[in-house]
């Protein structure tokens, strides 16, 4: 549930969402943070901010409820979220079989994912079938837990590529493994390149967007186990509320983001 105490009242006249607390206690939606993913979570000093953030906070807004942040790495918020100790997390990619445990709202984001290195050390012509064919760099970081799409899934278990492939459980790392030379080449979204090079990270400049791996809508994934079905129900209405009053696209223009109108509400519940 939002809350082990929340009573919920769902009164469907005008779609709105009102939370009725039993105690006199706040509704609550438990979001899972790790570490700075900008510009989708950005962590300053003790505090949260970021695209994905606000468009949390504005949806929370909308249903009557706070948003908590619960730090917790990738996988682990998986595996809370199943559990129902989390209610939500972001950039959740739609497959079959965690359909069973999650909702999907949004999409909120079109992540593209790309192979990016130094070029001036990495051949133009590079695609992911010589990457697991002939084609070696020696290490390239994903992130433990991602998923980059069938063709990716289904190359890496090809020893030419399989050997290639160095797992973190930190976003944070990968700029870092990059620049002390640990590493040739990363998987990552695209505005996040662009974030760390607007924003002037070291060395940022040097590395670009070699090749496309995978592009592919992503969502807030709220939890079966945490959340009623009728819960559920009226968070996608309050999204698309959102979405058709042009208040969702306030905040993405903030963080320079141009491609929302591809991001028509299609839940999947």
């Amino acid at each position: 549930m939002l809350t082990s105490r929340l009573l919920s009242l769902l009164l469907f006249s005008g779609l709105s969402f009102v939370s009725l607390a039993d105690n006199g206690q706040a509704c609550a939606i438990r979001m899972s943070v790790e570490s700075d993913f900008p510009p989708h979570l950005i962590q300053q000093n003790s505090q949260w901010t970021g695209l994905s953030v606000e468009l949390m906070q504005r949806l929370a807004q909308e249903v009557d409820c706070q948003l908590e942040f619960v730090h917790s790495p990738w996988l682990r918020s998986l595996q809370l979220s199943e559990d129902g100790k989390l209610d939500v997390l972001t950039h959740l990619s739609y497959t079959e079989q965690r359909k069973a445990q999650f909702a999907f709202i949004g999409p909120h984001h079109l992540e593209s994912i790309y192979l990016v290195g130094d070029p001036t050390e990495i051949p133009a012509t590079l695609n992911l079938v010589q990457l697991a064919k002939d084609t070696d760099l020696g290490a390239i970081a994903v992130l433990h837990g991602a998923y980059y799409g069938e063709e990716f899934a289904r190359l890496s278990q090809q020893p030419g590529l399989s050997r290639q492939l160095v797992t973190i459980s930190s976003i944070q790392d990968k700029l870092a493994l990059l620049r002390a030379g640990r590493i040739t080449a990363i998987l990552e979204d695209i505005s996040v390149l662009h974030y760390w090079q607007q924003h002037q990270y070291p060395d940022a400049d040097k590395y670009q967007p070699l090749f496309k791996v995978y592009e592919s809508k992503v969502y807030f994934g709220f939890s079966k186990a945490s959340l009623s079905a009728e819960q559920i129900s009226a968070l996608a209405q309050a999204w698309q509320r959102l979405y058709q009053q042009g208040k969702l696209a306030r905040v993405y223009e903030k963080y320079q983001i141009t491609n929302y109108g591809d991001l028509t509400p299609e839940p999947i519940l």
